[in-house]
């Protein structure tokens, strides 16, 4: 399954590259775990609701910042300049608008099909997964980018969607044991609590890595005047020799080209007419 093998080649950029998306999350992933984990520690039962409120707006406001931040860097690797935290996080400030809009615009749409049985909102979600990345790198408006991704994915539903679902059981078994171990404890320990749980929650970020792979294959397949900014660092083992791994090369596997056909047909040819 293609999918496997896209989710191999982003754990692996996942690994090599985790000391920078670490740099750039972790800042903003320990400021709102921090203050997460204060409210439910020491806040009395009648604030939190309130302060979870504020709390949430907070979250939603600076996750676009860390988020474009994070995109910005896997794309400079890919161009072969990787970037620094405080590079990333400069470019990526300037996209901080347009990806908020996006973000609440999903969110809106995504809501709104849950409400209908759950199916659609997954649906509507995936078909929007590369609406984040559209907004970043190609640096269109919010509304430009939902559609954008609406076309895009179309091709790309089922790998996404397989490869998204494996993730996120995977994280939320790694998570909820943990969370829960936590919120059951009588003498709760916020200096222990904190650096796991940002931790934990830095695990998402392979989320990103696995959605930003799939859109660097239908950029190839769309706009391969871009192939040599559309290719990630993949592990040796995951099929390619090469630091970047073409997703011609992964196709290949599929089906066999026209071009190949002639070229075994003029070879036949040529040895004919020598004999």
């Amino acid at each position: 399954m293609l999918s496997l093998t896209y989710l191999q080649q982003s754990v692996f950029f996942f690994r090599q590259h985790l000391g920078m998306i670490a740099k750039i999350q972790l800042p903003f992933l320990i400021t709102i775990n921090g203050l997460a984990q204060w409210f439910d520690i020491y806040s009395e039962k009648e604030q939190i609701a309130q302060q979870f409120a504020v709390l949430s707006i907070l979250n939603l406001t600076i996750l676009p910042l860390y988020w474009s931040a994070t995109i910005v860097y896997m794309q400079s690797v890919l161009e072969g300049r990787p970037l620094s935290a405080f590079q990333s996080l400069t470019l990526g400030l300037s996209r901080w608008r347009p990806l908020l809009l996006a973000f609440i615009l999903t969110g809106c749409a995504v809501f709104g099909g849950l409400m209908f049985i759950i199916v659609p909102g997954i649906f509507i979600g995936v078909r929007l997964a590369f609406a984040d990345y559209i907004c970043v790198v190609e640096k269109k408006s919010a509304l430009q980018s939902l559609k954008q991704s609406w076309q895009d994915t179309d091709d790309y539903f089922w790998p996404l969607l397989q490869g998204l679902v494996i993730l996120y059981l995977g994280i939320e078994l790694i998570n909820y044991p943990v969370v829960s171990f936590f919120q059951s404890m009588e003498d709760r320990q916020f200096l222990i609590e904190l650096p796991i749980l940002a931790a934990l929650d830095l695990l998402s970020a392979l989320i990103t890595v696995f959605a930003f792979r799939m859109y660097c294959v239908m950029r190839e397949e769309t706009r391969p005047q871009n192939q040599s900014t559309n290719q990630m660092p993949t592990d040796n083992n995951t099929g390619s020799d090469n630091p970047g791994i073409s997703d011609n090369n992964d196709r290949s596997t599929d089906k066999p080209t026209s071009r190949q056909d002639d070229t075994s047909s003029s070879s036949d040819s040529s040895d004919g007419g020598s004999d």
